[in-house]
């Protein structure tokens, strides 16, 4: 298992989970959100993850003290995520799919191969897709709000 982590620029980061973890909100924290803060600390030495804006599910880990402490502490606003939405998460309706379709059918001898992959495939999207998702997620927030909160099946990408 990864944790991706991308913006309108591109990839953050992308954590391997190591083989039998289980993501608590100890491991999201220590390991997820520190390599979130270090891209951010280079990115940007004088303001680092102050301002920054991220955007998760709403997965236990996600929700824990510790990780709204970490958040706090970094000045990182967490955006609101409506529960059972997995159509306005930008990685459900657009990095998954991608992903799976980019892998689909090829073997790996390893979890560094695999991991290997998916970073070679991050890299290589254009910067005008990875700004795209997330025009295209606001426009999918402005749908929901339009229709107060309806479900809509397939929204496409």
């Amino acid at each position: 298992m990864y944790c991706i982590f991308f913006y309108s620029n591109g990839p953050v980061c992308q954590i391997c989970v190591p083989k039998y973890q289980t993501i608590t909100g100890s491991f999201y924290t220590n390991e997820c959100l520190t390599e979130v803060e270090k891209f951010y600390q280079n990115r940007r030495p004088r303001t680092g993850t102050r301002g920054l804006r991220i955007l998760h599910d709403n997965a236990r880990p996600h929700k824990t003290k510790l990780v709204r402490e970490k958040l706090e502490a970094k000045k990182i606003v967490e955006l609101d995520h409506p529960p059972y939405s997995p159509d306005l998460a930008p990685c459900d309706f657009w990095l998954f799919p991608k992903l799976m379709k980019h892998l689909s059918g090829r073997k790996f001898e390893s979890r560094a191969q695999i991991g290997s992959a998916i970073f070679q495939y991050m890299k290589g999207v254009p910067t005008e897709d990875d700004k795209k998702v997330f025009f295209d997620w606001i426009k999918r927030l402005k749908l929901v709000l339009q229709h107060e909160g309806e479900y809509f099946e397939k929204l496409h990408h």
